[in-house]
């Protein structure tokens, strides 16, 4: 079984409109879905954003599955590099992490170049392009200088909000674990507001929402925008789980859609 944690339920609907019958997962106290892809089981759970709902989840879904043989964190990160594009998809091969205000983020994880090579050889044999890289987790959202500041500091390419506390908890159960994420924003991409206008699970507070657009307008324009960049990331998420689950085959849904891409592989 492979096992696949996603914060809020629009990073995996792409995939989950793809997959054939899936079922809700029937362990108490877990969210998501079942589904059986590439012959592959999977069990896709949502944690909500933030490091201490991603452990608890983690912890719960290890205790009641605990003998998955792929553990995958997925998700939309922001880019702190300015070679990233909404879109983008980025295979981490460090996570680093700081879990209060100020505190110098400090390496959590690191994979090996043998786990991390059979993964991109699937991702490129299904024409799937991917960078290579660290990714930073943090306690909150961060502002466009505190992302350039984060790049100088520690050389991780993207940031999230829950890798590292997943990647904690795989390594204590000895569980085989990824990081495969897709760019939301650009570097000098102002998204702070989001987190005031959503709850833990991504959802959208229709008061809180309504208040902060009155208080910033101008958002409102920048809306359209964050809609469509949203669709990349998720589809970019969608075929990487795919290629992962088919090992590296190109499902016959998608090669009738539009073939396979150029395989190209940015470094």
């Amino acid at each position: 079984m492979i096992l696949v944690f996603y914060a809020f339920a629009r990073e995996v609907g792409a995939f989950k409109r793809r997959v054939i019958r899936p079922t809700p997962l029937a362990h108490e106290g877990l969210r998501g879905f079942r589904a059986v892809v590439g012959g592959q089981e999977l069990a896709v759970i949502g944690h909500g954003i933030g490091q201490s709902r991603a452990m608890e989840t983690a912890r719960r879904a290890f205790d009641l599955m605990p003998r998955a043989e792929l553990v995958i964190g997925t998700g939309v990160v922001g880019a702190l590099s300015n070679a990233l594009k909404p879109g983008d998809l980025i295979l981490a091969d460090r996570i680093f992490a700081s879990v209060a205000e100020g505190e110098i983020a400090g390496q959590v994880a690191a994979f090996g170049d043998v786990h991390l090579g059979a993964i991109g050889r699937m991702l490129s044999a299904a024409g799937v392009n991917y960078s290579t890289g660290a990714i930073l987790t943090t306690h909150r959202v961060l502002t466009v200088a505190e992302k350039r500041c984060a790049m100088e500091s520690n050389g991780a390419i993207a940031v999230d909000m829950e890798s590292a506390a997943i990647a904690v908890e795989a390594a204590a159960r000895g569980l085989p674990f990824i990081v495969l994420r897709a760019v939301l924003d650009e570097v000098d991409d102002e998204v702070a507001g989001a987190a005031a206008m959503a709850d833990e699970q991504g959802q959208v507070k229709p008061l809180a929402a309504t208040a902060y657009l009155v208080r910033n307008p101008g958002i409102v324009l920048k809306i359209p925008r964050m809609i469509r960049n949203l669709s990349r990331a998720t589809t970019a998420i969608a075929d990487a789980l795919e290629a992962i689950a088919y090992e590296g085959k190109v499902p016959v849904a998608r090669k009738s859609a539009g073939g396979q891409a150029a395989n190209k592989l940015r470094r």
